[in-house]
């Protein structure tokens, strides 16, 4: 009997210290995910505040950079030098005007006469011309005093071709401005443009000429668009 109660008793023993046992491993396997939850936080959180402190030195350059140019803006106002840059813009505007067509020039060049022949001129032998005067480094063109620009457009029209809006018929007088000698020998070289009009049909003439004056484009709305426009920053 007394055996059996030390039986008894040693069993409740290696029961209550087997369910301790469970409780600590318990603990302290939940104590090391803890652990490890919060050391993968603090890593996130250290890798966020280097990447704000990053970003924080980089808007300081950027507002020591600005700050530079204000006070470099600054000091040449103190220079009094604003007539310079007032000039330098002048400049600038006018070049721009006249890369955009916006004023009128002059200068030596050629001036080719297409007409009617064998066959009626169509808008494409006017854009054959005007790609090859273009290729050819021609710094203005026009046809029948319509300035051609970048927005400028040749199309054909009933009976009629269009340029900037405006129909008309031949014979089409192209001006050109650009180095005469250049811009022949590539308009007459074999197989060049001159064939290619005359082979249709068509009648060329060149002239030479010192002092060609071509106009500027109409800057009524009607050629150069831009309502539509957003500029970039």
């Amino acid at each position: 009997m007394i055996k059996l109660y030390k039986n008894i008793a040693l069993t409740l023993v290696c029961v209550i210290l087997g369910v301790m046992l469970s409780w600590q491993y318990e603990s302290v396997k939940s104590n090391n995910e803890r652990a490890s939850l919060e050391n993968k936080r603090l890593e996130e959180l250290k890798d966020l505040l280097i990447a704000e402190k990053n970003n924080n030195q980089r808007l300081r350059n950027n507002l020591e950079e600005l700050q530079k140019r204000v006070d470099e803006f600054e000091e040449a106002m103190r220079r009094d030098d604003r007539d310079e840059k007032i000039n330098t813009l002048t400049s600038q505007l006018e070049r721009y005007r006249l890369l955009a067509g916006l004023k009128d020039v002059k200068g030596p060049g050629l001036i080719i006469t297409v007409d009617d022949g064998e066959s009626y001129v169509q808008d494409t032998d006017l854009l054959t011309l005007v790609n090859e005067l273009k290729a050819s480094e021609a710094q203005a063109i026009s046809i029948n005093e319509e300035r051609i620009v970048a927005m400028s457009e040749i199309r054909l029209a009933g009976k009629y071709i269009m340029i900037n809006g405006r129909q008309m018929l031949p014979p089409f007088v192209v001006k050109a401005i650009a180095d005469p000698d250049k811009l022949e020998n590539s308009l007459r070289m074999m197989n060049g443009v001159v064939d290619y009009l005359k082979g249709w049909g068509l009648k060329v003439t060149i002239e030479r000429a010192d002092n060609i004056v071509i106009q500027k484009v109409r800057d009524d709305g009607t050629v150069l668009r831009h309502d539509m426009l957003t500029p970039v920053n």
